[in-house]
């Protein structure tokens, strides 16, 4: 059978009973393909595909043939016919247009006209989203397409380290990057958990940093800490690394490696001891984290390296090799003979610039082979090396720094780009290492920084996402953490013009969706939950719940110990939670649920005394975690640990102050303060907190003893509310004042560098 038109399909379908009719698909003219193409033209009519498609051999490489026969044969069901002559999709190579530059022409049959060999496997992959029906019903809507990426780099990044990935997962997580046009695979292969490659120089690097004795349960904050002790861990041979980088490289995927130093390497050192600064044996740890031990910067050392690096280049064929150079405590290095001696030797100022003298000595070797090194932004600190590329991960100013400085950039930072974090506030969401980074977060990601000139930007390679797998455990927690916000990043790595989040989000939910479940992959949901808010109102706080669609509809469920309540809500209705009196406090747990998923969003909004209150912030926290302003202090929605960054506000300054309007002169008793304490995000409570109150605003009245010295108070740590203050006192005007530890004291990761504060409720009580 050929392809034929839909209204010769449909005379067949009727009179020769091929299919029952019910089996006839529903006919859809939306754009379907994520990223977004440059050109989208739509033709009447669609072009039915028979059960046996014939493929023109004529100008398709080979690995794209082999790719498109077994999508058709395994995933739609499709025979299919390759000859010199065969005309049904026919392929066309051409000169004199943008690099990956492609199109797809749509009529009666398929023609492929393309640039570069990754421009006709990136036609394919539109080709195949493109493609409806089931039951023998399948079409492609007549249209025409024309589209070239935007940036180079298109990554996504996977740490198998902290959990292992069969080869055979590995390979299904490549499958799917290369469905939305991603080609670099960033592959973290070595970490304080595991060490993942074999390198057969050096055999204990897998005999023993590959396997570690216990793991961690819970999250790393909860305390006290259990572990299930049990030996954890695998690596791949040099025989399966090869194998999967064809696999990537037959879908036009390069893979980076990572071999992380000097930090981060406590497999490595449990295996060969002799290049820590100390000597001393440590197991390969199963609790996560930043760990002072860290490979010694004397020369012996890198010559192992060098050593291992030398069969790491002949297995990647990567031009970037990864080198880590993030979260590389100086601990160590400060009392390490050997690397004070480095110091003297070199003329260098301090552990800083030792660290830059390590990169720098990394970047001479790889550079001496022809290749490059990328490291994450701390490879700034004490100076980058010449030939050096940064991955800004701590935000964007790292990777801004760098272009400035004329170094090649991929942008990664922590609030848009990694995939570890929470997506929704649902309670069905799976235990994650804390942050919030929805969907529409990564949709509004940009590479290129605001206000830089064209000479800037050339050095933005582009960008990527992180996957680190501490609380990832299997592939359908990858793929469930990976999807649907990786097709979010596709659009903004990929189009030069992305369209309105509301046109991706149609296209997600009308195409993409049925797609993804094509096949089989394990995605989330979130993106069809209500999107609300909590605003302060008139002695209380309101949820309003904004209807996106007109087909959705929400169900919001909300009870007390005292009674229960179910309400639908439309754009202009809202649900009121009065303010309390005195000092009780009245927990109302909501339920938010929705036709798209099972799941629903849940949480607690708590009635008190002080719900509403306007909080004014005298010290502005950090814009990454900025939440709403001062209102995310009187919400009723409590700080919940592990820490999401909504529900947070992040100061990261020695001295914070904020201030309290309760509205009128009133008998204050007391004052509940809520701070998070995370010391592996950095994060500490304050060092001392001091309160006034005012009649007016102008004359305050310091409370001596109302001042807590954190450091002198035990506090339960599984409390959210952890510090009460009596403030015994009458005023309008509440102000807090907050100080923090200067640095970090040594020892504690992050060591000498500004703690973070996080915030949340504060609760005021009253006579």
């Amino acid at each position: 059978m050929k392809l034929k038109t839909f209204a010769t399909l449909l005379i067949i379908l009727v009179f020769t009973k091929l299919v029952n009719a019910q089996s006839i698909p529903e006919i859809s003219a939306s754009q379907p393909i994520i990223p977004t193409p440059e050109v989208y033209k739509l033709a009447e009519g669609q072009l039915m595909l028979t059960d046996n498609i014939s493929i023109c051999s004529k100008d398709l490489p080979e690995r794209i043939k082999t790719y498109l026969i077994e999508k058709f044969n395994h995933v739609y069901d499709l025979r299919t016919t390759v000859s010199a002559v065969s005309k049904d999709i026919v392929f066309k190579k051409i000169a004199n247009v943008p690099k990956d530059w492609y199109s797809i022409n749509v009529n009666e049959s398929v023609t492929i006209t393309y640039s570069s060999e990754e421009s006709c496997f990136y036609a394919v992959v539109s080709l195949l989203q493109m493609m409806e029906g089931e039951n023998g019903a399948l079409y492609i809507q007549k249209c025409f397409v024309q589209d070239a990426p935007n940036f180079q780099w298109r990554g996504l990044h996977l740490d198998v380290a902290r959990h292992f990935y069969s080869v055979e997962e590995v390979k299904r997580f490549i499958d799917l990057m290369a469905l939305y046009k991603f080609n670099t695979f960033h592959w973290h292969l070595t970490d304080d958990q595991g060490w993942r490659i074999e390198i057969k120089k050096y055999p204990k690097l897998t005999e023993i940093g590959a396997w570690r004795d216990s793991t961690v349960n819970a999250h790393y904050s909860t305390t006290p800490r259990t572990y299930t002790v049990e030996k954890y861990g695998g690596f791949y041979t040099q025989e399966q690394i090869k194998e999967v980088v064809a696999y990537a490289s037959a879908r036009y995927i390069n893979i980076v490696p990572e071999i992380e130093m000097p930090g981060h390497a406590r497999a490595a050192l449990a295996a060969y001891p002799e290049y820590s600064c100390t000597g001393e044996y440590q197991s390969v740890p199963g609790l996560w984290g930043v760990f002072d031990d860290i490979f010694c910067a004397h020369e012996s050392t890198f010559d192992f390296l060098y050593g291992i690096m030398d069969e790491v280049l002949e297995l990647f064929p990567s031009t970037y090799i990864h080198i880590g150079g993030d979260e590389a405590p100086k601990a160590r290095w400060k009392k390490c003979k050997k690397c004070q001696a480095v110091i003297r030797e070199h003329g260098l100022k301090d552990e800083h610039e030792l660290q830059s003298y390590f990169i720098g000595k990394m970047d001479e070797y790889l550079t001496s082979k022809g290749r490059k090194l990328i490291g994450w932004d701390e490879i700034l600190e004490g100076g980058l090396s010449p030939n050096a590329a940064v991955m800004s991960w701590r935000g964007f100013d790292g990777g801004i720094e760098a272009a400035k400085q004329e170094h090649f950039v991929v942008m990664s930072p922590g609030s848009h780009c990694y995939f570890d974090h929470y997506q929704s506030d649902s309670p069905s969401e799976p235990l994650a290492i804390g942050g919030f980074t929805p969907i529409e977060k990564v949709y509004e990601f940009s590479p290129i920084p605001k206000g830089f000139t064209d000479q800037q930007a050339f050095y933005i390679l582009g960008g990527q996402a992180n996957l680190w797998t501490e609380y990832i455990p299997d592939l359908q927690q990858l793929e469930y953490m990976t999807y649907p916000r990786a097709l979010a990043l596709s659009q903004t790595l990929w189009c030069k013009k992305k369209p309105e989040y509301s046109e991706f989000k149609s296209t997600l939910l009308n195409r993409q969706f049925a797609y993804l479940e094509r096949y089989n992959v394990n995605f989330s949901k979130a993106v069809t939950f209500a999107k609300y808010s909590i605003k302060k109102a008139e002695n209380g706080v309101k949820l309003e719940l904004a209807k996106e669609a007109a087909d959705q509809s929400f169900i919001v469920h909300y009870s007390d110990n005292k009674s229960a309540h179910e309400q639908g809500l439309t754009k202009s209705d809202s649900i009121f939670f009065e303010r309390t009196k005195g000092n009780q406090i009245n927990p109302v747990t909501v339920e938010i649920s929705n036709k798209f998923t099972e799941d629903k969003q849940g949480f607690t909004i708590v009635q008190h005394p002080s719900l509403g209150l306007n909080v004014e912030l005298v010290t502005k926290p950090s814009a990454q975690y900025a939440g709403k302003g001062g209102e995310t202090l009187t919400d009723g929605i409590l700080g919940t640990r592990p820490w999401k960054g909504n529900e947070w506000l992040g100061f990261q300054e020695q001295e914070i102050e904020l201030q309290v309007d309760l509205g009128k002169i009133s008998a204050i008793d007391s004052i509940d303060l809520s701070f998070l304490q995370d010391e592996g995000s950095w994060i500490h409570h304050p060092y001392i907190l001091r309160f006034s109150v005012s009649k007016n605003g102008k004359k305050w009245k310091y409370l001596k003893n109302a001042e807590i010295k954190t450091y002198e108070f035990t506090i339960d740590p599984k409390s959210l509310m952890p510090y009460r203050a009596k403030l015994k006192s009458k005023g309008r005007f509440v102000n807090i004042k907050l100080t923090t530890f200067d640095m970090i004291p040594e020892g504690l990761p992050g060591e000498n560098n500004v703690p973070w504060t996080f915030m949340d409720e504060l609760i005021i009580y009253f006579k």
